[in-house]
This record gives C-alpha cells, structure tokens and sequence, in this order.
C-alpha cells in the first residue's frame, strides 16, 4: 500500500514538473513571438518601407464599413502609392462617377514629406503629406507596436475617413530575366 502511494505521489510531482516546465517555455517563446514583432514593426517604420492593409473603413457619420479586397497604401523611401475605397460626402461631384481614380483614394505620389513621432501611448504617428496629389492633404497613420494601425485621411473637397487596419513587409516586386 506504501508502495502505491509512493509511486503515485511521485508520478504526481513529476506530471506536475513536467506541465510546468512546458506552461514556462510556452510563455517565453510568446513573450519572444512579441518581441520579434515588435522589432520588425519598428524596422519597418524605420526604413519608411511598409504595406498598410486596410481591414474596415469608418466613414464620418457612418457604420464601420468591413472591406473584403486588397485595398492599401504603399509607402517606401520614394513614393507612396494609394488604393483605398471612399464612403461618404464629397463637396465637389467627380467629373467621370465610373473612373476609380476619381471616386476613390487612389493615387501616385512621388512628392511628399513623411513625418515620424513616437506615439503618446506606444507606437508611432506617421504623417504623410502628399504635395503632387490635388485632391488628398494628408494622411495620418497611428502605427502600434504590434503592427495594428489606424490611417486617417483628410481631403480638401471630402469628408474625413478613417481605416483600421495593419502594416506589413513592403516586398518589392523583381523582374525575372530570362
């Protein structure tokens, strides 16, 4: 009977070992996961090379509006290049309602200034100023540390939209030469 309980304690202590041993290593390679996130985030931000992928749109006076496609702003040393939707009020009526280019923010941008600050909270606030765009003014990014960011865009003839969303690695595109 000594003998069942003795090994039976044991067994129990060593299980319990055991568990604890991997809840420890579960929660330092989380704690790594988040500091090697936090680290490409800040490299990104850096390098002014980066992909905002836009999840929702929060038009003024409007519901959250979810978005399914690919739409994003492209931001690198040199350019910056927009495609995003738009919902709301326009002062002005677009010349062609069908042309994208008109109905959405959508744009090229080779002249601009980018302005980097650390966040009040954590993070980053990224203002882009676009100055060969004629319809938007600026764009104001608040980037977490995690990568989660918020893109506030402000218009001269529009309402001000926001979009929630995420950055990711700007990969460039290679030409293959064969």
């Amino acid at each position: 009977m000594k003998n069942i309980l003795y090994y039976s304690a044991l067994y129990i202590l060593f299980f319990g070992l055991l568990c604890n041993s991997n809840f420890i290593k579960a929660q330092s390679t989380r704690a790594q996961k988040k500091q090697d996130k936090l680290n490409a985030v800040k490299k990104m931000v850096g390098n002014h090379s980066y992909v905002f992928l836009a999840q929702r749109a929060n038009p003024l006076n409007w519901t959250t509006i979810n978005l399914n496609y690919d739409y994003n702003v492209t931001v690198s040393k040199d350019s910056v290049n927009s495609y995003l939707p738009y919902y709301g009020r326009a002062y002005v009526a677009p010349y062609n309602p069908t042309d994208l280019a008109e109905t959405g923010i959508k744009f090229n941008s080779k002249n601009f200034d980018y302005k980097e600050n650390p966040s009040k909270h954590s993070g980053w606030e990224v203002t882009i100023l676009p100055h060969d765009v004629k319809e938007t003014r600026s764009f104001i990014l608040n980037i977490s540390e995690l990568g989660y960011a918020n893109l506030s865009v402000i218009s001269n003839n529009r309402q001000q939209i926001s979009f929630d969303g995420y950055i990711t690695e700007n990969v460039s595109k290679k030409k293959n030469t064969k």
